[in-house]
């Protein structure tokens, strides 16, 4: 008869919380890191939707000799201050998209025949341009329309938000 004891090979219960550790400390910087990556594409969006935008109100404007002039916003707007102000403060602002009312900036872009865009931009996390969110995009303009102003946030904060982009 042998008497040689057999041991089982494996790991101990240390070790394998050790192991579990590393590996959920690990994993809650990756996804710190993916969180930062999707607001900075986010961001990339809003910032490519406004110029698009900008593109589609100057064409507007070489088209009618003036930009969009749309509707009210019904309701209170985010109050943005300074940067929407104009020395001419008869105009309004309004909605981007109002599900396809008249009162919109949507409707001045969108329809017609001939469309200066395909769609109107809505921001990533408020496609439906909630007022009582932050995250919001408002357009501004001077009752003669020769001159406007789109506000619009941004989530990272190293940005100077509200961002704004105007033509005159």
């Amino acid at each position: 008869m042998d008497n040689k004891k057999h041991f089982h090979q494996g790991f101990t219960l240390v070790e394998l919380l050790v192991v579990i550790s590393i590996i959920g400390i690990l994993s809650s910087f990756a996804v710190v890191s993916l969180n930062t990556a999707r607001m900075k594409a986010r961001d990339a969006l809003r910032k490519g939707d406004m110029a698009q935008l900008r593109t589609a109100l100057n064409i507007y404007y070489d088209d009618n000799i003036a930009y969009p002039v749309c509707g009210t916003w019904s309701g209170n707007p985010p109050d943005f201050g300074a940067n929407v102000d104009s020395a001419d403060n008869s105009g309004s602002s309004c909605y981007f998209d109002n599900n396809g009312g008249t009162a919109d900036l949507a409707t001045a872009l969108t329809s017609g025949a001939r469309p200066y865009m395909g769609s109107i931009p809505k921001d990533p996390k408020n496609p439906d341009n909630d007022a009582g969110v932050s995250l919001v995009y408002i357009y501004r303009y001077v009752s003669n329309g020769e001159e406007y102003a789109v506000v619009y946030n941004t989530e990272d904060t190293a940005d100077d938000s509200p961002q704004v982009i105007r033509g005159w």
